[in-house]
């Protein structure tokens, strides 16, 4: 996980400067449009993997012996799930352009189906490395998808389309050059990367990736409904200040996403189902680094805006600082989402998913008209406190464990310095050993 965060904070960096690039280059209201493309990309990903990269890790984690065939069957499932990537896009294209934009963008739903594909390869395949414990690897696949995006969003921007085509285009090909790497660390461990069909596999994949899947289709719709409500209940240009409110407010949240990486695997593959103790200090130590770069952030969030995005996005800075509270239960989520998958209860993530969901539906469309993107970030926190407190619940029912164990003490600020300073020394040694040194 250390490795994890620190290449993380790599990534974070990368995609800031992207952002920074697309909202310097953009005006406000094209960045709104790219805003709404990318949220097309990423949901229809979601929704066509259908749950393979859940099944990937359990399986492989489940059947230590069987792993070249678990990886052959995936891919098989992949193929078919790269398919329906295309229709699904094709099929919210028109819905999505009138209602949200209110006219039609054939290149921008071009872009987005390729976002779709390349985002729904890099899951796959991060997924089959962390089942075959290739963590290594997927750090390295993890660390170049960002700091590609950057570089394709410089060079693209810059030099040839200036539009939110192009940003969406870069952000696809920073997810396609990790997928293809991704795919060879997966061949290296398992020799081949010929798919295979099985009926067998592919239905018990399929009950058990649905049912966890559903879940992160309404977790993606808990996070990012928003950037569709804000264009249609507000104007273009709000969306793309909103839009770049809710990045930087991702910085945040990246060390929630390293510890649910790493966690899932880890509860799939222990011995005892019931064990909660590395649950619990991820917990912890998870909580005080959420809170404390969120602190950090909003001390400097006027200025950041301001003088890094541009002075049109200054105006986002309440919006901002709302949705730092929100990372806070987010992060919450996120792990005990991840301990729960790995125990084999997806289902329970989409109950708490489900929640927080309509919590987003209804709170959005009850506070965007009076409050603006304030009110949508307002939205955004309600709906996070909600699923977090429906997983405790989900958690305490699973396990037994005590909840007060999942809540920072004070002996955890000595353990959280320490795991800073290993992230600190990771750092540079990424900086210097490139590729080589993650092998």
């Amino acid at each position: 996980m250390v490795a994890l965060t620190a290449a993380r904070l790599l990534s974070v960096a990368a995609v800031f400067l992207a952002g920074v690039v697309a909202a310097r280059l953009l005006d406000p209201s094209a960045l709104g449009v790219a805003g709404v493309g990318l949220t097309v990309g990423w949901a229809v990903a979601i929704a066509a993997n259908g749950g393979l990269n859940i099944a990937a890790i359990y399986f492989l984690g489940r059947r230590p012996g069987s792993r070249g065939a678990v990886v052959a069957y995936v891919l098989a499932l992949t193929l078919g799930a790269v398919l329906a990537a295309v229709l699904l896009t094709g099929a919210a294209a028109p819905v999505v352009g009138a209602v949200v934009l209110e006219r039609q963008a054939p290149l921008l739903f071009v872009a987005a189906a390729l976002l779709a594909v390349a985002t729904l390869g890099y899951e796959v395949a991060g997924a089959l490395l962390l089942g075959l414990e290739r963590r290594r690897s997927y750090v390295f696949a993890d660390a170049l998808r960002s700091a590609a995006t950057l570089g394709t969003t410089v060079l693209l921007l810059v030099l040839f389309v200036r539009t939110a085509e192009g940003y969406l285009l870069a952000t696809a090909l920073g997810a396609a050059v990790a997928a293809v790497v991704a795919l060879w660390g997966v061949r290296r461990a398992v020799g081949s990367l010929r798919p295979r069909f099985d009926a067998a596999f592919s239905r018990e994949a399929m009950r058990l990736g649905l049912a966890g899947q559903l879940g992160n289709v309404l977790t993606f719709l808990n996070l990012r409904l928003d950037l569709l409500l804000v264009p249609a209940l507000l104007r273009l240009d709000l969306a793309g200040i909103y839009f770049v409110a809710t990045r930087v407010a991702d910085v945040v949240g990246q060390a929630s996403t390293a510890a649910a990486s790493m966690l899932f695997p880890h509860v799939a593959g222990q011995p005892d189902r019931r064990a909660t103790a590395v649950t619990e200090r991820t917990s912890r130590l998870t909580l005080l680094a959420t809170a404390a770069a969120a602190l950090v952030l909003a001390g400097g969030a006027s200025l950041l805006l301001g003088w890094v995005f541009g002075p049109a996005y200054r105006q986002g800075t309440s919006a901002l600082l709302i949705l730092l509270v929100g990372m806070v239960p987010l992060a919450l989520a996120r792990v005990l989402a991840a301990d729960l998958k790995g125990r084999g209860r997806p289902g329970l993530v989409s109950v708490g998913s489900g929640v927080g969901a309509a919590l987003t539906v209804i709170t959005d469309l009850l506070l965007i008209p009076v409050w603006g993107i304030e009110g949508a970030a307002v939205a955004s926190v309600v709906a996070y406190g909600g699923t977090a407190v429906v997983l405790l619940a989900c958690y305490r029912r699973v396990t037994g464990g005590r909840l007060l164990m999942l809540v920072p003490r004070p002996g955890d600020l000595g353990d959280l310095v320490r795991l800073l300073q290993l992230v600190r020394a990771r750092v540079p040694h990424r900086r210097v050993g490139g590729a080589g040194a993650t092998r």
